[in-house]
């Protein structure tokens, strides 16, 4: 089986990584694969072409740009074209909408037409627009989404068949963030043992919401002496993070770590006590989340979006009301409690690697496509399909 990954981007990103995982883990299955992305002149480790590769995939560049740009997409159609005539795939899984729309307009007419399978992220299903719409209806053999709520709302908008889609969660690297070797992980951040450290890996924006931790920290300052915040990221950190840290009081319990990356960030993770992660950000599917939880951290998080199926209250971390009052609880109960913090840290390691491997990933996958290419061959006439269950 030759499976053609596209990817619209060339920026190692919250998509980026999940579908260059997927690619790589189908690869040790066996499978023939090929990774397309965008071109790039930033750094090599901010690009994925520098990543795919040293993973070991192999590598078609085209541009890929993100955004729609009629030209791009154009000159991309025309080189995705010719490479499939010389490299016919079985299947073309798409990453993204600008993706989806380059290899449905490569694909069209082909001799040997290739399955299109799209991955959606996102926590509602597809976007509400008219590429989406019309892709779905007229490109798409098969749909991957992140949750059931997902499949819903797929259905609900578009009217889509509800056998060609499949819930399959991302997987993660996660013998990466399952063990630190080498330092102490807590010296590399000026932290010491004795402190219940509190995380945030988070781009630091207002839509985050981390006013609700830092609060939070405020009301516990005197109650927990020896709480401390990592925060691992970039962004308004002087506007939303050191200002108003110091009018509260607590600059001095705020440990700025910057972005971190590979083995920094392995070690911030192993840093912690438990994470906060009080709203989803662009990666709707959560993979901070997913990470902490490989790494034994146990995680506080609200009611929205993925968390809740993420987020098993009280068995691998605490689900909360978005208010400072309620994290804060949550927050001070894991601090004063060290048995429950263990017992939630294993859950949570023993969780991640039930739901998160990219082996099982890959399985359910390659199932799936196997599936359809099945029904897709033996359907004459009028199409029909047959109902699909993900295995495991």
């Amino acid at each position: 089986m030759h499976v053609l990954h596209v990817l619209s981007n060339h920026k190692w990103s919250e998509r980026a990584e999940p579908a260059v995982d997927l690619a790589l883990a189908q690869q040790t299955r066996g499978v023939d694969v090929t990774f397309v992305c965008g071109s790039s002149g930033l750094a090599e480790e901010d690009s994925v072409a520098y990543h795919a590769l040293q993973r070991g995939l192999e590598l078609l560049v085209l541009r890929m740009r993100k955004h729609l740009e009629p030209f791009s997409v154009l000159q991309d159609r025309l080189a995705l074209r010719c490479f499939l005539k010389r490299h016919p795939a079985d299947i073309v899984h798409t990453h993204m909408p600008n993706a989806h729309l380059i290899a449905a307009l490569a694909t069209r007419g082909l001799a040997s037409r290739p399955l299109m399978i799209r991955s959606c992220y996102e926590i509602d299903g597809p976007e509400h627009q008219w590429r989406a719409r019309l892709l779905l209806a007229r490109a798409t053999d098969g749909l991957i989404v992140i949750s059931p709520q997902a499949k819903q709302a797929t259905c609900a908008r578009f009217d889509f068949d509800p056998t060609l889609i499949s819930v399959i969660e991302p997987g993660i690297a996660l013998g990466r963030f399952a063990e630190h070797a080498g330092e102490n992980p807590r010296a590399q951040f000026g932290l010491r043992q004795d402190e219940f450290v509190l995380g945030i890996v988070s781009r630091v924006r207002e839509d985050r919401r981390l006013d609700v931790v830092l609060e939070a920290m405020r009301r516990l300052k005197d109650r927990l002496p020896a709480l401390r915040l990592l925060l691992v990221g970039r962004g308004l950190i002087e506007e939303l993070i050191e200002r108003p840290a110091v009018r509260m009081g607590i600059g001095d319990r705020i440990m700025l770590a910057g972005y971190c990356r590979d083995d920094r960030l392995v070690a911030a993770y192993h840093a912690m006590d438990a994470l906060a992660y009080p709203m989803p950000g662009t990666d709707q599917s959560c993979r901070t989340v997913r990470e902490a939880m490989a790494a034994g951290v146990p995680v506080i998080a609200s009611h929205v979006g993925f968390l809740p199926e993420l987020v098993q209250d009280g068995v691998t971390g605490k689900l909360a009301r978005l208010s400072a009052e309620a994290f804060a609880a949550a927050i001070a109960e894991l601090a004063t409690d060290r048995e429950k913090l263990d017992r939630l840290a294993s859950a949570s390691r023993a969780t991640a690697r039930l739901r998160f491997a990219p082996e099982l990933q890959a399985d359910r996958t390659l199932a799936f496509y196997r599936l359809l290419l099945g029904t897709h061959e033996s359907t004459t006439g009028e199409e029909s399909r047959t109902e699909y269950t993900v295995p495991g």
